[in-house]
């Protein structure tokens, strides 16, 4: 597993997640950036590598499904010449025009320029985005689960024995997580990424148990800690 990767753009919770030492990439998308009110992407990026310096994946989506394909290469330049060592691709796969995503993947490929093939919902889009080259490719859990079919947990493993089985490269993020749950069932099926946003992330680190539990400890030295030696 490559990590977790932090899914928001607000940069008071960015920053402290980042500095906890725990996040190793970034992840925005249209609505993500609206609810924040960013309305200049790459003024905000700017912030973002601010707290994370360079090098520090930051997956930018191509805003419209509907560009074309030679519409989302150039956006998708002008990002990369903006943010070099940072910029990650979001290629989005709209389902009635797979194959546009798998082009403008290839020759993002062909360039060199990672790419993080998005909306991922069935086993077909996420197998063919990792053929045409995906640096990662995103199964979005639980709209996968809305949307019926054999599930988000049988897609995983479907797309990780394909992966395995043709020596693909592509790393697999698992993101639309509804669920502690979910975190640890797409962990635990062998998801190299997992993709939260901040509340499900202190979900995710809370229990009541766990507060009674430091209370105690606490209350155990503070009670006595005019007597102790600490070093």
């Amino acid at each position: 597993m490559n990590g977790i990767f932090f899914d928001s753009t607000n940069l008071v919770e960015f920053k402290k997640w980042f500095d906890s030492g725990i996040i190793s990439g970034v992840t925005t998308n249209p609505v993500i950036l609206q609810k924040e009110g960013v309305f200049n992407i790459p003024e905000h990026i700017k912030k973002m590598i601010e707290i994370c310096g360079e090098r520090f994946p930051i997956s930018i989506e191509i805003p419209d499904s509907e560009m074309s394909k030679d519409e989302m290469v150039k956006l998708a330049k002008e990002y990369v010449k903006l943010f070099p060592t940072n910029a990650v691709i979001k290629v989005p796969m709209d389902p009635r025009n797979s194959q546009k995503a798998f082009e403008a993947i290839k020759e993002l490929n062909n360039n060199k320029i990672h790419t993080n093939a998005t909306l991922g919902i069935t086993s077909g889009q996420l197998i063919g985005a990792m053929i045409a080259g995906a640096t990662y490719v995103s199964l979005f859990w639980g709209r996968c689960e809305e949307a019926g079919g054999i599930g988000a947990e049988a897609t995983l493993k479907t797309v990780i024995e394909f992966r395995k089985t043709h020596c693909l490269s592509s790393r697999i993020i698992i993101g639309s997580l509804r669920s502690v749950e979910q975190i640890d069932k797409a962990i635990s099926l062998g998801a190299d990424i997992v993709t939260i946003k901040p509340e499900l992330l202190e979900k995710w680190m809370f229990t009541q148990r766990g507060v009674e539990t430091a209370n105690e400890f606490n209350k155990a030295y503070r009670d006595i800690k005019d007597k102790v030696t600490l070093i």
